[in-house]
C-alpha cells in the first residue's frame, strides 16, 4: 500500500477532533509561553489572586477558525509542514506570550489556504473568524512575519506533507492492507470453490456421458438383437414349417414315379401274356435237336 493511496483517501474524510488536538500538539510544541501573571485585587482589605484568563484555549481557537471558514482537510492539515518547518528555525529556548501560538497557527493557515486554494478569505476576514482575539494589524503582522521566516518559500513538497501526515497515513495503509489481504483470501477461496465446483460438474458430465453410451449400446444392442431375431425368425419357422411338411409328407403313401416305358411294356402291361402249354413231345422235340 502505497502513501500516495492512503493520502487521497486522508484528504477526502471530514476534519476530526483527532486532527485538532495533533494540531494543538504540533504547535505547542514550536515555542514556549510565559505564564500570564496573576491579577491581584482587594475585596474587603483582603488581597484576592485571580489568574489572568482572558485568552481563549488554542483548542477551541482552532475549532471556531474551522467552523467560521469551512475550510477542509487538505488545507487544514497542510499548516503541518509550515508548523514543523518553523519548529526547526525557531530557537528551543525561545519564549513567547499567551496568544503567539494562537498567532503561529493564524497566520499558517492563511498562507496554507493562500497557497492550496484559487480563493481565500482576506485577512479582514480572518480577523473576524478570531473573535476579537487578535486586531487585523496583528494578524498582517503575524503573516508577515511567518513569510520572513520561510523567506516567501511556501512550497509544499508532496515528501513533506506524507512526512508531516504520516500518523495519519499509517492506520489507513494498515486497514487498506487488512482489507487487501481479506479480499485476495476471498478471491482464493472464491477459486478455489469455483475449481471444485467445475471438478464436480465434469465429473458428473462425464458419468452422465458414460451412462447415456452406456444406455445406447445397449439400446443398439438390443434393437441389433431384436432385428437379428426378427430376421432369423422367418427363417426358422419357414425351415420348421419345411420341415413339418416334410414329415408330413413322409406319412403320406408315396407313389412310385413313372419310369420310361416302352409301348409293348405299357401293352405288355394292359395285356398280359398268355401262358403257353408246351407239350412233351415239342420237349422231346427239342432236346432231341440239341443233342
Amino acid at each position: 500500500m502505497s502513501d500516495r493511496e492512503a493520502l487521497a483517501i486522508f484528504s477526502r474524510q471530514r476534519v476530526s477532533s483527532e486532527m485538532v488536538n495533533f494540531l494543538v500538539a504540533t504547535t505547542n510544541s514550536i515555542i514556549q509561553i510565559k505564564p500570564a501573571k496573576p491579577v491581584s485585587t482587594k475585596h474587603h482589605n483582603q488581597l484576592i489572586i485571580t489568574p489572568h484568563n482572558n485568552t481563549i484555549s488554542l483548542t477551541d481557537f482552532i475549532h471556531n477558525l474551522i467552523n467560521y471558514s469551512n475550510v477542509q482537510v487538505p488545507t487544514l492539515m497542510a499548516t503541518l509542514v509550515y508548523l514543523n518547518k518553523l519548529r526547526n528555525l525557531l530557537p528551543a529556548n525561545a519564549i513567547g506570550m499567551e496568544t503567539t501560538r494562537h498567532r503561529i497557527f493564524l497566520s499558517t493557515l492563511i498562507l496554507a489556504a493562500k497557497s492550496l486554494n484559487d480563493s481565500s478569505p482576506l485577512n479582514k476576514h480572518w480577523t473576524k473568524y478570531t473573535d476579537g482575539l487578535l486586531s487585523q494589524q496583528e494578524v498582517n503582522m503575524a503573516e508577515r512575519e511567518l513569510l520572513s521566516l520561510l523567506k516567501w518559500n511556501i512550497n509544499i513538497k508532496h515528501q513533506e506533507l506524507i512526512i508531516a501526515l504520516q500518523p495519519f497515513l499509517e492506520p489507513i495503509k494498515q486497514s487498506l492492507l487488512r482489507e487487501r489481504q481479506r479480499e485476495s483470501e476471498q478471491r482464493a477461496n472464491y477459486y478455489k470453490l469455483l475449481q471444485a465446483q467445475s471438478k464436480s460438474n465434469w465429473s458428473i458430465r462425464t458419468s452422465k456421458s458414460s451412462v447415456s453410451s452406456n444406455y445406447s449400446l445397449d439400446s443398439s444392442y438390443s434393437v441389433s438383437s431384436n432385428l437379428s431375431l426378427a430376421r432369423g425368425m422367418p427363417h426358422s419357422a419357414s425351415s420348421s414349417s419345411i420341415i413339418s411338411e416334410n414329415e408330413e409328407y413322409d406319412l403320406v403313401p408315396k407313389r412310385v414315379p413313372l419310369s420310361n416305358k416302352s409301348v409293348n411294356v405299357l401293352h405288355q402291361q394292359q395285356h398280359p401274356p398268355v401262358k403257353m402249354k408246351r407239350s412233351t413231345h415239342s420237349f422231346n422235340l427239342l432236346s432231341s435237336r440239341i443233342f
